[in-house]
């Protein structure tokens, strides 16, 4: 995404900015997750300077930095029909209905999606963000360290499959606090992401204790899902599905829909799982800076 270098050192730190707090993954064990919060991003700088201090980061040591829920907008759109060199420019003005502020204010990048004989629109998926939240990330993190790029949470999510596996992988992604999302990976990149409402409180369940009503609604929510994946964007049937859920029932979640629809269905790492599970985003943009 925004300004990518390649990270030769396999030990890059990631930095994840949300609105309320900076989440920190380290290979150094005392740090290897670590949150601070925060009231706003005049904050960033501050809690940046903690962590690097206590970490011994150099001007020299790799950072990749994620931008984190609440922090941007994805808009999946035609890709305009224009030079490569003028790209950047089209692609700006032609989100320009779908942001509720002038595009001169928001930084602004784009993946191309995968297609295939089966779905071969050009189709680009833009990834905006206001301005002066780049700007916090950048100024808190060059002070101290060498910044590569900045990510988005689905874009990274990718990185934790091979990247020369062609099959579809679906991942329920929700940290506590999130609408539930469903995130499809095909060809190693973003392909599809939908919000499923009605689910922002399955971190309050507890093991054995999710009813069938709740079952009943997230199967006929991912069935739309499935649905509109295989009609209508002809992605041929995904058959992996990791749980990666802030939910205490997750694996109740995984056997009910391994058994629902014979999903390979894998739950998170107890690892990550025991902190919460934004950090897979995190876990996910180290792992693709050691393939870097």
């Amino acid at each position: 995404m925004f300004g990518k270098k390649k990270v030769k050192d396999s030990d890059c730190i990631v930095v994840g900015f949300a609105p309320t707090a900076v989440y920190f993954y380290s290979k150094q064990k005392d740090h290897e997750f670590t949150v601070k919060q925060v009231s706003d991003i005049t904050e960033y700088a501050k809690v940046v300077s903690e962590v690097f201090t206590e970490l011994n980061v150099t001007k020299k040591t790799p950072v990749r930095a994620l931008l984190l829920r609440g922090q941007y907008t994805n808009i999946q759109i035609d890709k305009p029909k224009t030079p490569e060199e003028e790209m950047a420019g089209a692609v700006q003005w032609a989100i320009k209905d779908y942001v509720q502020d002038t595009v001169t204010n928001f930084a602004v990048d784009y993946v191309d999606m995968p297609k295939s004989p089966s779905y071969p629109n050009d189709k680009i998926l833009v990834v905006s963000a206001q301005k002066r939240i780049v700007k916090a990330i950048i100024d808190a993190v060059t002070e101290h360290a060498a910044l590569s790029d900045i990510s988005v949470e689905e874009i990274s999510l990718a990185d934790l499959f091979d990247e020369n596996d062609e099959q579809a992988h679906m991942i329920l992604f929700q940290p506590e606090g999130y609408d539930l999302n469903l995130i499809t990976i095909w060809h190693s990149r973003l392909f599809f992401t939908r919000s499923l409402r009605g689910f922002k409180d399955l971190y309050k369940y507890q093991k054995g204790s999710i009813d069938n009503d709740l079952f009943d609604n997230l199967s006929l929510e991912l069935q739309r899902s499935l649905d509109y994946m295989v009609a209508q964007l002809k992605l041929p049937a995904p058959k992996l599905l990791t749980i990666a859920l802030d939910c205490p029932d997750r694996e109740s979640i995984a056997d009910y829909l391994t058994n629902t629809y014979s999903f390979q269905t894998n739950v998170i790492s107890e690892e990550v799982g025991k902190n919460s599970v934004i950090y897979l985003s995190l876990v996910a943009l180290a792992k693709a800076g050691k393939k870097a």
